[in-house]
């Protein structure tokens, strides 16, 4: 399962390894960086095989789950050209609509794989205690897991459930969930170090019996529809008519630039080919709302505020429509004059616009 891996090691090659996921993966509730599970496995591989130089990409963002996966495979994996991936979206897929996560996974499975053929994919489950609670205690795996696991199996994709495990371990040890996952979503060092545990005997075991052959992987048909096999991030600072301010300036950290406007009404409009649309935006304190519509169709509103920008901003991406006819398409938005009566103000900041081609 791990050819890939295998042959570049003997071959004392170069390797290049990417943590794609949420929250999880990003290393939320780790002391340091280097105590996630992704910082920890990229130490391990590198002790363990001196010879080898490894290169890493973390492409954890929080709150993203695997759809937003697709939109920025490009720009945040296939970029680094890649022989290993680690895929984690359970826990943000989870009460996601089933249709949206199978494709969502099935594409990006079936993009590493048309651009990088030889490359090893492999998922990492995760779990919150939610899913204990609702599923795993009920002896039931949850959908968002059921579907990971179809993906993988249909693909020939290894699955680690690290999740599980650590709830089965709290179960059957009686043990308080928050002393490995504090707020019952992200581990701490020790709910980290024991996902780190499992990666790692996975590994050991499959780089021991693994044949080293660097081979393509012919694709089976699909599973799904294929809504998202094409998919483009858009730069609006870049594309598009707007009375929106340019912010040459990084977007949390997360991207190179975006546009803003504090001013309701200022407003703006993206031409497109595709059959869906969305945005990634910030949500912040001061975020207000924006009104949008599709083709002169009727204008919607949708909120760049929630309760979490009270405590902090972040890059969080928005899907405005996902069933559009396949074509041309002219997306129109405005700052609404409305905003939450919590927020500071009425900012509407955008990095991209996300494109279903």
């Amino acid at each position: 399962m791990l050819e890939q891996l295998k042959y570049k090691i003997e071959q004392k090659k170069p390797v290049s390894v990417v943590y794609l996921g949420g929250s999880i993966t990003e290393g939320t509730g780790a002391s340091s960086p280097a105590a996630c599970w992704a910082s920890r496995v990229q130490n391990w591989l590198e002790r363990s095989f001196p010879e080898s130089r490894f290169s890493c990409q973390n492409a954890g963002i929080g709150g993203t789950d695997s759809e937003f996966g697709v939109f920025r495979l490009d720009r945040d994996v296939l970029a680094y050209e890649p022989d290993l991936v680690f895929v984690e979206f359970a826990v943000n897929d989870y009460k996601q609509e089933a249709a949206i996560c199978l494709n969502a996974m099935e594409g990006i499975v079936r993009r590493i794989r048309e651009r990088r053929p030889g490359a090893d994919v492999v998922f990492v489950v995760t779990a919150m205690y939610r899913m204990e609670e609702e599923c795993y205690s009920r002896g039931m795996r949850p959908e968002s897991v059921q579907i990971h696991e179809q993906v993988a199996k249909h693909y020939g994709i290894p699955v680690i459930f690290v999740g599980e495990t650590l709830l089965c371990h709290i179960r059957t040890q009686r043990e308080d969930p928050t002393v490995y996952l504090p707020d019952l979503v992200h581990p701490n060092d020790r709910g980290y170090a024991c996902y780190y545990r499992e990666i790692t005997a996975f590994l050991e075991q499959e780089l021991r019996k693994t044949e080293a052959a660097c081979t393509d992987r012919p694709l089976p048909s699909r599973l799904g529809d294929g809504r998202y096999q094409r998919t483009a991030m858009v730069d609006a600072g870049e594309y598009g008519h707007t009375n929106f301010f340019r912010e040459a300036i990084s977007f949390g950290g997360r991207y190179p630039g975006y546009i803003s406007s504090g001013r309701p009404g200022t407003d703006g409009k993206f031409v497109f080919e595709g059959c869906g649309i969305g945005l990634y935006w910030m949500i912040a304190k001061d975020s207000g709302s924006l009104r949008f519509r599709l083709d002169k169709g009727e204008w919607k509103t949708v909120s760049a505020w929630d309760t979490y920008a009270l405590r902090f901003d972040r890059c969080h991406p928005v899907m405005l429509a996902r069933d559009l006819e396949k074509g041309t398409h002219c997306l129109e938005y405005q700052v609404a004059e409305e905003a939450d009566e919590r927020s500071q103000g009425h900012f509407i900041r955008i990095a991209a616009f996300l494109v279903m081609e």
